[in-house]
Formats: structure tokens, C-alpha cells, sequence
């Protein structure tokens, strides 16, 4: 059977299936902890399970108690970012790609976290990227385009949220700092005065008594593949976030993200999905394990596809355990941040001890050295080096060419994405939702639904 008839079937036994909007459950409402896996498409999936299996492994997302679908279309346009999908889980409203919330105005809604502090609920989020990326941002931030990040910090130091944890510091601090702001604010600082505890890592328990910001990078979070024992795992950093949400003494909500299956999907990097792939399970069991499933809902889901990741028929994904870098750091370390100068040869003298080094690889085609030399940004090196090392295993993404035709979400493809669920409610998961009525379920599972009956957000100015 081939990827698209599975994937057709699924759909319709999910659809088939149908799903309540009641709950039977009374009182108050549940936690629930929101697992996102940006990128995390069906390919992805389907390649983190292979190289689980070749492990003698299996995945914890194999334990869902029910599947259903997201349709990840947004507002005038066919394929979503991540920023319009987490808008529109946000706000319950469908927004064009790039958007962050709603600026304020008129047309304005309150963003999910307002929401939540306004009915004094604890609410919080972790991530392997920076906290003002674009799938955190929406849920508290309101700016008219993802990049702009300073402004996101800006506006989450005041936000009402009980944690966040991820990277990032560098938009909390001026250039003259070594930061990001050329206003030359010190965010930190302002966060302290305002009676936010700022981290810098999860050595010890997180304090109970303030909100607590944790900046544990500069930028990302690394890479699963080239991450070390001083760096936060995301299953610790969820649980860390669990324990300081429950001390609240009141209904919560946890957004965690893993960032880099996303990442390494648009570099073509196969063993750099996988591991992020088994980097969001780790988290999943470290949650399932943590939570009280009769008084949360669990749920993991993904904002869009990318690249679609694809194991071919000779696919070896047994032997991606001798991986042990990434595509980036291979990239960074063999042309240090600058387009080759040199001859064919030596970029083949250059790169090939860093490709022993990081993946047992030997040897380069010229039509290999040819991509690499002609690669006129590191994004385009990286998607170069990802795809030769990739093709030795048998793993094949979009065509290169194709991935940059899409010249406003590159790589990303508009594929319905699974839902996975457990706990509370769990069964209302099944069938196929927009991202829209994906987040207007949120909030009423959360108990704080928003009188606006609003489909979309208006798209006279959208993209696409």
C-alpha cells in the first residue's frame, strides 16, 4: 500500500468515526498539556517508528487512545507556517500565514494565555526553539509578523503566563549586550523587577512563588543529534513545567514544542528527523508518566507537514544509529558560515573527515562537491549535504527545487496531520477539524470559550 492510499484510509476511518463536543465529565475542567511536533507530518513519523523498531523499540505515540486529523489549510492560502496554525489554535480563528496573534485593535481577540490569566487559570509553554518562535508566540504575543521576535520578548516579559522555558535570550538583550535589540533593553532585567524569576538552566527546582522564564540558549535549543548532558532534554523540561504549573493549585494548560523535526525536515536531514522524532516520545512518556490522566487531556499534534520525509524501498534506517551530528553542525563546521572558494578538492579534503566524523560516511561524488560549492547560503549547503547523506540510506525528501518554488513556506506541504489523544475527553479527538475548530475545541476542554463567532481572521492583506 502505498504512503498516500494509508494515509487516505486513515483519513477516512477517522472521519467515519465522528466526535462529541460534550464532555462527560463535570466540575471543573482538566489540565491539559498540548505536545506540538513542528513539521512532524506522517513521513516524519513513519521514519522516527523505523529507526525505533530497527532499536528492538517502540513509540508512545503507538498508545494514543484515539486518532483523528487536523486539515492545516489557513486563511487565503493552501499551506500553512507554523505561526498561522498556533494563531489559529490560539484564538480559534483561522489566520493568514506569518500572523501572530491579532495586533491589537478592533478586530482583536485575546490570545489563549490573556484568556487563561483573565479566568486565573496557570498556563505555560516549553521549547526546543526560541521562546518568541512561532509556535509559542501566538499564545501570548500579538505582532503582525513572526520576525519580529524583540518585540515578542517585549511583550512576554508583561504576559501572564506561570513558565516558560526554552531558548532565545539573545532578543532579551541589547547589541550592545551581545544581543539582538538595538533599543538596548535588558528584558532580564526588566523580567526580575516585575517579579518574574529569569533561569538560565534546570539544575534545580523551578520556584514556585513567581513566574518563571528560563532562557537556557542564546538562540535554539540544539539539535537532538548534538546536544550534551548540560542541556535540558525536552522530557525534563515538560516535567519541570508540569511540577510548577500544579503548584498554582489551579486548572492549567501546557504548550511543549519540539522544534528541530521541523528543522532537519527542511535540511534534508533523515537521522536529524528521527532523532527529534524520538526526542518528542521521550517527552510524551516523561508527561504520560507525570499526569493524572482522569484529570488531563494529553494531546500531540503538528501544525503542518515538511519535506515529506519518505523511507524507500532500500532504506537502511538500522544503520542511521551511526549518526551522531547533525546536517548543521556538519555544514558549520566544514564551511565555517562562508561559501567555498577553494577547489572541488579541497572541499573534499575539508568536508570528509567532518562527515567520518558525524556519520561513518566516505566519500563525495563531483555532482556532490558540485552542490555543495554552488550553494550560495548556508540553507542551501545544509538541504545539499542532508540530501547526499540521506540518499545513502535510503531516505528521499522533496525534490530540492520544488522545496524552494514555495517561496513563502519552503518545504512545507498541505497534507492533513494526525491528532493523538489521551485522557479527558480523548474521544472527542476523532474525526478531521481546521485548525480553527481545533482551537475553539481547546477552549472549551479548557472551560474559557470566547463569545466571538468569527471564522477567520480578515485576509485582504494575506499572503498566498
Amino acid at each position: 500500500m502505498t504512503r498516500l492510499a494509508w494515509t487516505l484510509m486513515l483519513l477516512i476511518l477517522a472521519s467515519c468515526a465522528g466526535f462529541s463536543g460534550e464532555s462527560d465529565v463535570p466540575g471543573r475542567p482538566p489540565n491539559v498539556v498540548l505536545l506540538v511536533g513542528d513539521g512532524f507530518g506522517v513521513g516524519a513519523w513513519s521514519l522516527g517508528r523505523a529507526v525505533a523498531e530497527a532499536r528492538g523499540e517502540s513509540l508512545a505515540f503507538s498508545t494514543a487512545e484515539t486518532v483523528g486529523f487536523l486539515d492545516t489549510r489557513p486563511a487565503g492560502a493552501r499551506v500553512t507556517d507554523s505561526a498561522a496554525a498556533a494563531t489559529a489554535w490560539s484564538l480559534g480563528m483561522l489566520a493568514p500565514v506569518y500572523s501572530i496573534g491579532i495586533p491589537a485593535g478592533e478586530d482583536s481577540s485575546e490570545v489563549l494565555f490573556e484568556t487563561l490569566g483573565r479566568a486565573g487559570r496557570a498556563c505555560g509553554f516549553v521549547t526546543t526553539a526560541r521562546v518568541t518562535h512561532a509556535t509559542p508566540g501566538p499564545f501570548y504575543a500579538r505582532v503582525d509578523h513572526r520576525g519580529r521576535e524583540n518585540d515578542m520578548a517585549a511583550q512576554l516579559v508583561k504576559a501572564g503566563f506561570t513558565v516558560a522555558l526554552g531558548g532565545g535570550a539573545r532578543h532579551f538583550r541589547g547589541e550592545e549586550a551581545g544581543g539582538r535589540r538595538q533599543d538596548q533593553r535588558d528584558l532580564i532585567a526588566e523580567a526580575r523587577v516585575a517579579g518574574v524569576a529569569v533561569v538560565e538552566d534546570l539544575h534545580e527546582a523551578l520556584p514556585t512563588d513567581r513566574p518563571v522564564l528560563g532562557l537556557l540558549a542564546d538562540s535554539h535549543l540544539p539539535h537532538s543529534l548534538d546536544s550534551s548532558e548540560a542541556d535540558p532534554d525536552l522530557a525534563e523540561m515538560c516535567v519541570a513545567a508540569i511540577e510548577r504549573l500544579r503548584a498554582s493549585g489551579t486548572p492549567w494548560f501546557l504548550l511543549a514544542e519540539e522544534a528541530h523535526v521541523d528543522i532537519a525536515c527542511h535540511e534534508h536531514d533523515g537521522a536529524g528527523v528521527a532523532a527529534n522524532v524520538l526526542r518528542l516520545d521521550r517527552a510524551l512518556r516523561a508527561v504520560l508518566g507525570t499526569v493524572d490522566l482522569d484529570s488531563t487531556l494529553v494531546l500531540v499534534v503538528a501544525d503542518h507537514a515538511t519535506d515529506s520525509p519518505t523511507l524507500m524501498e532500500y532504506a537502511a534506517p538500522e544503520s542511521l544509529s551511526v549518526v551522531t551530528m547533525s546536517v548543521a553542525r556538519m555544514e558549520a563546521e566544514i564551511f565555517g558560515g562562508e561559501s567555498w572558494e577553494g577547489t572541488p578538492a579541497a572541499l573534499e579534503a575539508a568536508a570528509l573527515p567532518v562527515i567520518d566524523r558525524g556519520a561513518r560516511h566516505t566519500g563525495l561524488r563531483s555532482a556532490d562537491l558540485d552542490r555543495l560549492i554552488t550553494g550560495e547560503s548556508h540553507y542551501d549547503r545544509k538541504t545539499a549535504l542532508g540530501g547526499i547523506l540521506s540518499g545513502r540510506f535510503g531516505i528521499s525528501f522533496i525534490p530540492y527545487e520544488d522545496h524552494l518554488r514555495s517561496t513563502r513556506v519552503h518545504g512545507h506541504t498541505g497534507e492533513p496531520v494526525p491528532v493523538r489523544a489521551w485522557g479527558v475527553r480523548a474521544g472527542e479527538a476523532r474525526g478531521i477539524r481546521t485548525h480553527d475548530l481545533f482551537g475553539q475545541w481547546l477552549r472549551d476542554v479548557l472551560g474559557v470559550a470566547w463569545p466571538r463567532a468569527r471564522t477567520s481572521i480578515d485576509t485582504e492583506h494575506s499572503p498566498g
